[in-house]
């Protein structure tokens, strides 16, 4: 009985297919094609808006992990700093702390914007490598059961950028005297700071701006129209615009711009200058 049904099925089956052909060559043909690629779309935008929503998770995710690398920085700096303050770290190895904290926020701040890049444009293999500079960072400054020693420096130092190592190295074989003769601190008394200044200048009040400024004894107020304010130069200078700071300023005409790795800014300054630790004032700048 089953196989006097087997010549029917296969009619049946012929008859149906010969249908579809006919039906995929005529002229509605198209809408066939048309609804099955609209189907064939409608999955693949499915599938893209599933492997979307995956990738902003992880970028969630990177995210909030480089922002948890930064908290701990700033726990880490704000920590020392109380030891400094409260003289339970040596003089010396504050020093070096200080200079640490003027340098390495800027390779962190490289490595972050780095890391940044690399979780929006998903690549996960820098992101990858970047995450391990973070984590020897956050190794290194982990304060459960540590102490913060020479040893954390050295750990510390190791992760620098190989131009701030040298010029840490510089600054601490000059016995963090890095200064020349011609320039001294002064304290000025009427705004309560200590500033560097040659010793030939003078303490002199700036009535337009109503401050006490040091100056030579050549210079007087002259007016900067591009800050609209006053301040004391000599006849031969003029307002030279410094398009790193965004600013205009009364400059020596010979004066170059410097960049400043401490202060992490650029400043007009004569060729023979060299940066100058201002310890009352945590700063520093060329002189």
């Amino acid at each position: 009985m089953k196989l006097k049904k087997m010549p029917f099925l296969i009619l049946i089956i012929l008859i149906i297919f010969s249908l579809f052909v006919s039906a995929v060559y005529a002229d509605y043909s198209g809408y066939f094609f048309k609804g099955f690629a609209d189907g064939f779309n409608k999955g693949l935008q499915m599938g893209t808006k599933i492997k979307q929503k995956k990738e902003m998770r992880w970028k969630q995710e990177q995210i909030e992990e480089l922002e948890k690398i930064f908290e701990q920085w700033e726990f880490f700096s704000d920590t020392v700093q109380n030891l400094i303050e409260s003289k339970q770290m040596s003089t010396d190895l504050g020093k070096k702390f200080l200079l640490l904290n003027s340098l390495l926020p800027m390779d962190l701040q490289e490595h972050g914007q780095n890391f940044f890049n690399s979780i929006v444009s998903v690549d996960k293999e820098k992101v990858t490598e970047e995450k391990q500079y973070f984590k020897n960072i956050i190794n290194t400054i982990s304060l459960t059961g540590k102490q913060i020693d020479l040893k954390t420096f050295d750990n510390l130092f190791d992760l620098l950028s190989n131009d701030k190592k040298s010029l840490i190295n510089i600054v601490i074989e000059s016995g963090f005297l890095f200064s020349t003769p011609q320039s001294e601190l002064k304290y000025n008394t009427f705004e309560d700071k200590w500033e560097y200044t040659s010793p030939d200048s003078k303490l002199n009040y700036n009535v337009f701006e109503n401050k006490w400024e040091f100056a030579e004894p050549n210079e007087k107020p002259k007016f900067n129209p591009f800050e609209k304010k006053w301040e004391f130069a000599s006849l031969e200078d003029e307002v030279k615009y410094n398009p790193f700071e965004d600013k205009w300023s009364y400059e020596n005409p010979n004066n170059n711009l410097k960049y400043n790795p401490f202060q992490n800014k650029w400043e007009y300054t004569h060729s023979n200058s060299v940066l100058k630790y201002n310890p009352f004032e945590d700063s520093w700048s060329y002189k």
